[in-house]
């Protein structure tokens, strides 16, 4: 009886490890993984995406254009541009992005890949009211026409401060990343 019990034991903690890695598990390889294609057609629709790679290195490195959180920047090859970064919000690192930027330079759609934030506080960034405002959002805007979350003052700046990132970026390399 106990070899049965130990085997089964066994089984259940390598199953439990197997989809807590699965969970938790982010691509730094320059490799397009399920969950970042979803997020990309979630943005713009069903195309060929993929990551840019940094130039001159032998390892496939996304390119981050070295700014501080971004994961990587991904394109269809002609047009859109996808922008994965971290955010600091209420938790460090709390707040797992993926950001589309149109041609004009302005926020397409905004897909969370994980986030971190206080559940029932910071976690409403995630809401429609919340994320409505932020569709459009351009170099032009201004951070004080949108209104925060109750209660989540740190979320929201944390949404705010990843979308002025990604938007800076893609104008500061709009042709670097469009010609990739």
């Amino acid at each position: 009886m106990p070899p049965v019990v130990l085997t089964l034991v066994c089984i259940i903690v390598s199953a439990l490890l197997v989809f807590a890695y699965n969970k938790t598990y982010i691509d730094t390889t320059g490799v397009m993984t399920e969950q970042l294609s979803n997020s990309c057609e979630s943005i713009f629709g069903n195309e060929e995406y993929r990551i840019l790679l940094e130039k001159n290195t032998d390892k496939k490195v996304p390119l981050t254009f070295g700014v501080q959180g971004v994961k990587a920047v991904i394109t269809d090859g002609k047009e859109k541009c996808l922008i994965e970064l971290e955010q600091d919000g209420y938790a460090k690192g709390g707040l797992h992005l993926l950001i589309g930027i149109d041609t004009q330079g302005r926020i397409k759609g905004i897909d969370f890949l994980s986030i971190g934030e206080t559940p029932g506080v910071g976690t409403k960034v995630r809401e429609d009211s919340f994320l409505s405002q932020l569709i459009g959002y351009g170099p032009d805007t201004d951070d004080a026409s949108i209104d925060s979350v109750t209660a989540a003052t740190f979320s929201s700046k944390g949404m705010k401060a990843a979308c002025r990132k990604a938007v800076e970026l893609y104008r500061s390399n709009k042709e670097a990343i469009l010609s990739e």
